[in-house]
């Protein structure tokens, strides 16, 4: 989608980051492979532990958005779920789910990757609500539709992307501001690797993916993962000079099915 047909939307703010709750439900998804039983035992069964069914609703719609929609370099949603339910770290899989969050809202997407990015690389990386409330004042230019959200509603997302980043340990816990780069897991930049091979892309383009934005990765660090998975036999990757060979051992599916 282009730039000047995205529409900003004030969705963030009404669930929040949903990690245990997208865990329990992707949990779900792998074992019946159909959305509708999932949202039929998730309702029946209460498997959220929330009072109102208009909660379960609301939450059950975010969910779908995120991750079971058509994401162009994101794997499937069958194969997130598959990731979910492996003997991998809990950390892993909480990161496994950000870049979707991040791929279904364009605001989002926006503040990490040209206002969170720039600002974690300062010596002070500090982020304040006035930060965020600055930068949606001049996204008004180019934006219009934010020219409609009131002083309230803007308080509220920005609170609510506040707590986002901390709940992917992006921020330091309230009240400080202080932006951190979590250390990824070698299984989340494995899975999104495989998923990037799997698309046929070529080399450039998997290692300048703006997946890899989003984890603030530089290229040094990239090659550092490389390194790792190659030598764990999950991927081939050699270089000399500028000649890099880069290629997997299995597809995403095939690599998921090998872990215990």
């Amino acid at each position: 989608m282009s730039a000047e047909n995205i529409v900003y939307k004030a969705d963030l703010q009404r669930v929040g980051s949903l990690i245990n709750e997208s865990l329990v439900v992707l949990t779900e998804y792998d074992k019946v492979k159909d959305w509708q039983k999932v949202k039929e035992k998730v309702i029946s069964q209460n498997l959220l532990n929330k009072q109102s069914s208009q909660t379960i609703q609301g939450i059950l719609a975010a969910i779908h958005k995120r991750f079971f929609w058509n994401h162009k370099f994101l794997p499937p949603a069958e194969l997130l779920a598959k990731a979910i339910t492996k003997n991998i770290p809990r950390n892993a899989k909480i990161q496994l789910l950000y870049p979707y969050i991040c791929e279904s809202d364009y605001l989002v997407k926006n503040m990490v990757s040209n206002f969170v990015a720039n600002k974690i690389n300062q010596s002070q990386p500090i982020l304040t609500k006035n930060d965020v409330l600055e930068f949606l004042e001049k996204e008004k230019k180019t934006h219009p539709e934010l020219q409609k959200w009131s002083d309230y509603l803007k308080g509220r997302w920005t609170r609510g992307f506040l707590a986002f980043l901390r709940d992917f340990n992006i921020m330091e816990k309230a009240p400080s501001n202080r932006l951190i780069k979590p250390p990824l897991r070698i299984e989340t930049f494995t899975f999104f690797m495989l998923g990037l091979l799997d698309k046929k892309l070529n080399i450039k383009e998997i290692l300048k993916n703006e997946i890899w934005h989003l984890y603030f990765l530089k290229n040094a660090e990239i090659e550092n993962f490389l390194v790792e998975a190659q030598a764990r036999g999950w991927i081939y990757y050699s270089r000399a000079g500028e000649i890099i060979e880069l290629r997997p051992k299995y597809n995403l599916e095939g690599w998921l099915n090998g872990l215990e």
